[in-house]
C-alpha cells in the first residue's frame, strides 16, 4: 500500500493532532505516503502505547501501517504541544465524543485546538476534519486571529469520510475529498498535499464543506430509516423487501449503491451525530426541522426490531437463552461503544433472558457488562442449548455457518438475522427471520 509515486515535499512537516480512530488512521497513511507527521494528542498513554506500535483502536492493518512508519523514521508521537510549533500544516484530527443520546460535546473538540493555538507557525494552514456542527471553523478562525492578529495562519475544513474496518482503503483510495477554503492560497497548498491520494477534490466554501457532511450523513441514515419502516410493513402484508429494495435501485433516479438495504438500525455515532446537528440548527434558527427528527425516531423504533421478533415467536422471553452473535459495532473493528448487539442484550436481560454471546476479537467483557453478558469461545458454545440465535455483527467468519450448524444445538431451529447476512446458507430446515421478510 506504500503510495511512492509522487514528489512529496520532504520539507513539510505535518501535525496530526488528536489520536483515535481518525487521527491515527490519518497520521499513518501520511507517513506512508512519505510525509514527515508530528502526530500529537493531550493523553499520554494513548501517546506510549502509540509508540510502541500499538493504536488506541482495532483497525485492519493498522498497527502494521503504524510500526512501518515508525521504523522508517516518518512518523512522531508526542503529547507535548511544544513539538508543533515547525509544523506546516495542523491536521485536526479529534474525534467528537457523543454521549447515549447523540448529544456532540463539540467544547472538547473546540478546547482542544484552542489550546495549541499558541504553537501555530504564523504561516501554518489549519485543516480541520473533526465531526463539528457547521459555523464551528469560521468561529475557531475568528478566536484564533483575536489572539494572534499579526499571524497570517489560515483555517480550511475537510469532512472525514472514514468507515471502522475499511478506513485505510477509504483513506488512500477516496471516491472524492470535499474542502472548504476562504482563499486560493490555501486550496493551492492542500491540493498538493492530497495528491498522492486523489486529484479529485470538490472545492467549496468552509461553510458549505461543513453542511455538506451533515447532509451526507441525514441523507444515509433517511434512506435506512426509510427502507426499515417500509421493511416492517412488507413483514405484515407478504411483501418480501429485499425484493422491494431491487425494484427501487433498478430505477435510474435512485440507482444501485442507494443506501437501501433493510437490515438494522443505524447504531448512532457517526449518522446520528450529524442528524442531531442539523435538528439543533434548526431549533437555533426557529425553523422546524420534522423529517430529521423523524428519522431519529424511527430508528429508535426499528433498534428494537430483534427483540420484537422474537416476543412474537417466543412468547415472553423471561428464562430463554439467546445466543448473539458478534457484539463489536461492526465487524473489522473491537469498539464495543454504541453498538446495536450490546444494546440488544441490555435489553433482553431487562426482559429476564439468559444471554450468551461470542464474539472473534472480543475475549473480555468491560465489567458493567459481565452481568449482562455470558461470553462464550466458541459459536458452538454460544448456541448450544439456546433458545434460538441472533446475527448481530457480521463477522466474515460467520458466513461459513450453515444450518447444520445450529440443527442439533438450538432447542429450536430459530435464526433472527435482521440483514440477511446468512440467508444463502439457511435451508427450510431452519425458521430464519430476516428484516422485511416473513419466514
Amino acid at each position: 500500500m506504500k503510495v511512492n509515486s509522487y514528489d512529496i515535499d520532504n520539507e513539510t512537516t505535518v501535525a496530526v493532532v488528536g489520536l483515535w480512530h481518525l487521527g491515527s488512521v490519518t497520521a499513518a497513511c501520511m507517513a506512508n505516503a512519505g510525509y514527515k507527521i508530528i502526530a500529537y494528542d493531550p493523553d499520554l498513554a494513548v501517546i506510549e502505547n502509540l509508540k510502541n506500535g500499538i493504536p488506541p483502536i482495532f483497525e485492519p492493518g493498522l498497527e502494521e501501517l503504524v510500526n512501518t512508519c515508525i521504523k522508517s523514521g516518518k512518523l512522531k508521537f508526542t503529547n507535548r504541544k511544544e513539538e508543533l510549533k515547525d509544523a506546516d500544516i495542523i491536521w485536526v484530527t479529534f474525534d467528537t465524543p457523543v454521549d447515549d443520546d447523540d448529544k456532540a460535546d463539540v467544547e472538547f473538540v473546540t478546547e482542544q485546538v484552542m489550546s495549541i493555538f499558541s504553537c501555530f507557525k504564523t504561516d501554518a494552514t489549519v485543516l480541520i476534519s473533526s465531526q463539528l456542527p457547521v459555523g464551528s471553523t469560521k468561529l475557531l478562525q475568528t478566536r484564533y486571529q483575536n489572539q494572534f492578529p499579526k499571524s497570517n495562519v489560515r483555517f480550511a475544513y475537510s469532512p472525514e469520510n472514514l468507515r471502522l474496518g475499511k478506513a485505510i482503503n477509504v483513506f488512500t483510495h477516496p471516491d472524492r475529498i470535499v474542502i472548504g477554503v476562504d482563499v486560493e492560497a490555501t486550496k493551492l497548498k492542500l491540493a498538493k498535499l492530497l495528491l498522492p491520494f486523489t486529484s479529485n477534490i470538490e472545492w467549496m466554501s468552509i461553510p458549505s464543506a461543513e453542511m455538506t457532511k451533515h447532509a451526507l450523513n441525514a441523507f444515509l441514515a433517511t434512506s435506512v430509516v426509510f427502507i426499515n419502516e417500509l421493511a416492517s410493513l412488507c413483514e405484515q402484508v407478504g411483501a418480501d423487501a429485499s425484493e422491494v429494495e431491487r425494484g427501487l435501485k433498478s430505477e435510474s433516479r435512485i440507482g444501485k449503491t442507494a443506501y437501501l438495504k433493510p437490515g438494522n438500525a443505524f447504531a448512532g455515532g457517526t449518522l446520528a451525530r450529524d442528524v442531531s446537528f442539523l435538528i439543533q440548527i434548526g431549533k437555533q434558527q426557529h425553523l422546524p426541522t420534522e423529517l430529521f427528527s423523524a428519522v431519529i425516531e424511527s430508528n429508535n423504533v426499528h433498534r428494537s426490531w430483534a427483540q420484537r421478533r422474537l416476543s412474537d415467536v417466543l412468547g415472553p422471553l423471561s428464562g430463554k437463552t439467546i445466543a448473539i452473535l458478534g457484539l463489536t459495532y461492526k465487524p473489522g473493528t473491537d469498539t464495543l461503544r454504541r453498538s446495536a448487539a450490546i444494546e440488544t442484550c441490555r435489553v433482553l436481560q431487562q426482559q429476564g433472558v439468559n444471554v450468551v454471546a461470542y464474539d472473534p476479537v472480543v475475549k473480555t467483557l468491560p465489567d458493567k457488562l459481565k452481568t449482562i453478558i455470558s461470553l462464550q469461545e466458541t459459536v458452538q458454545d454460544a448456541i448450544q442449548n439456546a433458545d434460538a440465535a441472533v446475527i448481530a455483527t457480521e463477522w466474515p467468519e460467520f458466513k461459513t455457518l450453515t444450518t447444520d450448524d445450529f440443527i442439533g444445538k438450538l432447542k429450536q431451529p430459530l435464526l433472527f438475522d435482521a440483514n440477511g447476512f446468512l440467508a444463502k446458507n439457511i435451508n427450510q430446515n431452519m425458521c430464519y427471520f430476516t428484516v422485511g421478510r416473513g419466514v
